[in-house]
């Protein structure tokens, strides 16, 4: 969680400074507003993406996993992980690790992916004045 949070409040104030300092003075707001909109929708794409890769690895990883006869609550709390049989806490904290291991992979591509690509933006120097 650090990491991360260094990570993008180091990132974030620099994107939206490089927008500002590349557009006219009285379009100043709209480009603004428009990277806050466009790294909202970013980040709910984001979000779901991967919670769809996870949710989706982790069934099949359980459905895999799981001993004959057993299944599981529809919620799980952790709590709950922890009262439910060894074998059967052990397959599921097992597919959960995999599954989360697949994300942080997913994301990991998409972070070298946006470094790439940060390398084609255009160097502006900063204005001196409005």
């Amino acid at each position: 969680m650090a990491l991360l949070g260094i990570g993008l409040g180091m990132v974030m104030p620099v994107l939206t400074l490089a927008v500002q300092n590349t557009i006219a003075f009285r379009h100043m707001g709209v480009a603004t507003s428009g990277v806050t909109l466009f790294r909202s929708i970013g980040g709910s794409l984001g979000v779901a993406a991967f919670g769809a890769l996870f949710s989706n690895g982790l069934q099949s990883r359980l459905v895999q996993a799981l001993p004959a006869g057993n299944e599981l609550p529809r919620a799980l709390s952790p709590a709950a992980v922890h009262q439910l049989p060894d074998a059967v806490r052990h397959a599921y904290l097992d597919a959960f690790a995999g599954s989360l291991h697949v994300v942080y992979l997913a994301a990991a591509s998409t972070i070298a992916i946006a470094f790439v690509l940060a390398w084609f933006v255009e160097d502006a120097p900063l204005r001196k004045g409005g």
